[in-house]
């Protein structure tokens, strides 16, 4: 992909290789590296629950800086934006912030039902551009306290691309003039479980997807045709390229106004995308590509040559990172049971890496995990029958669809003795793209009963 700002970025930041959300769906997993928490401990599966009312009143990354003196500010999608998901007010997870802003919805164009437009000059501007625009008149305006030392300021800014739709503007489509790409594996593995696969029913709600004569989509192995996979890949780069060119700006602004030099940088993704791999698109799965994601640190003088690192680490770690590279103390490591704990963590400070990107010592697995089947509590939005919890190491991706006990109240937990679909077991060494799985396959039954013991 065109990213140059990002590039830039990279080149005086740690960059981590490896680094996977803990659920492929933007509330959960905002509010799980926001909270420094896991899924199940948050309790937020869904996209209609709010942590504070069913998991705990948690310590959040921007209410700690903001407890601690900083100015806090939201600019854009920081949590999930609603009443339902992130509470009342300006429905932000407004007790985290002194300062919540959006771009006005008429400031801005919005698209015609369509999943991806290029957008011609006289339609502009997008709402990413205009939300660019107000966290540099904010930088411009906190700037003189900051650099006196006379007022910290911690700001989270949330571009709104590359998510459905992929609007952007049409220049930016002709950097990738090329719209042969397809997907390498646009099949499901070989004995995937049928409780792994998602139907992609967030991209068939837009208008040309639905008009596709094709019954059978979101079915298992049934794809778009491949004129629409090309046009959809091809709109999804062209997205990433112009939130690139926004970025840019505003990190050009912060080095003009002089805060650069001293002034942390975290760049991350709420989750993978899938893009017809395994005929798979949106998120909503257990598989590699829709965990992973962009995960990057600037800390002026302790990144400044820019440092890579394929060590594995998840996105709970960013809380516990942050913390300790603004010279505050180490946050405490969670009890199993931290309901009633406002801050810890159930994270890993990702400084050591930071000091030796090849840490002997590092942690040798991440974690993740994606709800199915129906609810199992009339009232609890959140709890459903059966999870798939995923165990990553650096050789296997392994899932079990377990089933799930409802303790009353929003609580449940795992029953790992009752199996809802067979499990999965890749060699990503050999399979990297997770085309075949493995679970019964003789060879692998000692490593398949170990990962199961981890997870």
């Amino acid at each position: 992909m065109v990213t140059p700002n990002i590039d830039k970025l990279a080149d005086k930041s740690i960059l981590f290789e490896r680094a996977y959300v803990q659920y492929a769906v933007c509330s959960p997993s905002r509010t799980s590296l926001l909270t420094g928490r896991r899924p199940d401990t948050t309790h937020i599966t869904d996209l209609e629950s709010y942590f504070r009312y069913i998991g705990g009143n948690f310590t959040t990354i921007p209410q700690f800086f903001k407890n601690h003196g900083y100015k806090s500010i939201s600019v854009g999608k920081i949590f999930h934006r609603g009443h339902d998901a992130s509470g009342p007010g300006s429905g932000d997870d407004d007790v985290s912030w002194n300062e919540i802003i959006h771009a006005k919805s008429n400031a801005y164009y919005h698209g015609t039902g369509k999943s991806w437009e290029a957008v011609p000059a006289d339609k502009l501007p997008l709402q990413d551009t205009v939300e660019a625009n107000l966290v540099i008149n904010k930088l411009r305006e906190i700037a003189p306290n900051a650099l006196l030392g006379e007022q910290q300021f911690f700001l989270g800014w949330g571009t709104h691309r590359p998510h459905l739709p992929f609007l952007f503007p049409e220049e930016f489509g002709a950097l990738y003039e090329e719209r042969n790409s397809l997907p390498r594996n646009p099949y499901v593995p070989n004995q995937m479980p049928t409780t792994a696969w998602s139907n992609w029913g967030e991209l068939r709600t837009y208008d040309d997807i639905a008009n596709i004569d094709d019954d059978q989509l979101g079915q298992i192995n049934a794809t778009l045709p491949n004129w629409k996979t090309k046009d959809l890949r091809h709109a999804y780069y062209s997205s990433v390229s112009h939130v690139d060119h926004e970025i840019g700006r505003v990190l050009d602004e912060l080095e003009l106004l002089g805060l650069a030099e001293t002034t942390i940088i975290a760049y991350w993704g709420d989750h993978g995308w899938q893009l017809g791999e395994h005929s798979e698109w949106c998120k909503h799965t257990n598989f590699e590509i829709a965990n992973r994601a962009p995960l990057m640190i600037s800390i002026p003088e302790l990144t400044d040559g820019g440092l890579r690192t394929d060590k594995l680490v998840e996105f709970v770690d960013i809380f516990p990172t942050l913390v300790e590279a603004t010279d505050f103390s180490p946050m405490e490591l969670c009890p199993e049971v931290s309901t009633d704990i406002k801050l810890c963590t159930e994270g890993t400070s990702l400084m050591p890496l930071v000091s030796d990107p090849k840490e002997a010592s590092w942690k040798e697995s991440v974690f993740w995990q994606y709800r199915r089947g129906g609810k199992i509590c009339p009232d609890c939005a959140h709890i459903t029958n059966t999870m798939g919890y995923t165990i990553r190491t650096d050789h296997y991706r392994f899932t079990e669809w377990t089933g799930i006990t409802y303790l009353g109240g929003n609580d449940y937990e795992p029953n790992w003795d009752e199996q809802k679909d067979h499990p999965e077991l890749y060699d990503l060494l050999l399979d990297p793209e997770e085309n075949t799985n493995l679970y019964n396959d003789p060879d692998y039954t000692q490593i398949k009963n170990q990962l199961r013991i981890k997870l």
